[in-house]
This record gives structure tokens, C-alpha cells and sequence, in this order.
């Protein structure tokens, strides 16, 4: 090696290597999935957790699915401001959400299927470009 390059290197040192943040949330969302999974494989076993007595709690995993799009809202609007990509996100959401309430509180198709309506006009009023 010449003098160049070691002077180089010593002027220029490498980054400290630091793990990705899409590396640690993996991690953590994976750590998510592990626990809940330990959790049902702990009930199928005959271990009694009150909080999986709830009839309807597979539609918690309905409602985590509105954490996507929440986060895109939220990086749409920390992007662009406040636009229709922001609302588009949101609309989405909410949409996830109401139909893991209408699970979660037992409410019914038949009443709330004009909603639906409602959703699709939201998604033609904010659509993306």
C-alpha cells in the first residue's frame, strides 16, 4: 500500500456500521409475530388467558392491518403535507378499522353494507394521480 492510500484512509475513515432501520424493525415485527404466536400455541395447550376468551379476537389481526397505511399517511404528510395521497392513506385505514369494528362489536352486515358506498366515493374523491 503507498503512502496515498494510507493517508487517505486515515483522513477518510469508514462509517460506523450501525444496523438498518428496516433491519431493527423486522426484528421487532417478528419479535410481534413470535409472541402472538407463542401466545395462541399457549391456549390450544389448555393455559387459560382471559384476554383471548373475547369471541371475535381474530379481528385484532384485521385491525393491526391499518398500521400500513397509517404509516404511509403519515409519511405522505411529512412528504407532501397535507394532499390527497395523505387522505387516500387515511381512507384506507379507516376502512380497515370499520370492518374489524364491525367484527369486533358484532355489528351487522346488513345494516352498515350502505358504508361501503360511502368508502368507494372517498376512494374516487382522493384518488392518486
Amino acid at each position: 500500500m503507498s503512502s496515498v492510500d494510507e493517508k487517505t484512509k486515515l483522513e477518510n475513515p469508514a462509517p460506523p456500521v450501525t444496523p438498518s432501520k428496516t433491519a431493527s424493525s423486522g426484528w421487532m415485527m417478528g419479535l410481534v409475530v413470535v409472541a402472538i404466536g407463542g401466545l395462541l400455541l399457549a391456549k390450544n395447550l389448555g393455559v387459560d388467558l382471559f384476554f383471548l376468551d373475547f369471541h371475535n379476537w381474530w379481528a385484532f389481526f384485521i385491525l393491526f392491518a391499518a398500521v400500513g397505511p397509517l404509516h404511509l399517511a403519515y409519511r405522505s404528510y411529512k412528504r407532501e403535507g397535507i394532499g390527497m395521497a395523505m387522505f387516500n392513506a387515511l381512507v384506507t385505514a379507516g376502512t380497515i378499522i370499520f370492518i374489524a369494528m364491525i367484527f369486533l362489536l358484532g355489528l351487522s352486515f346488513g345494516t352498515w353494507w350502505p358504508a361501503f358506498i360511502i368508502i368507494g366515493g372517498l376512494y374516487m374523491m382522493t384518488g392518486r394521480q
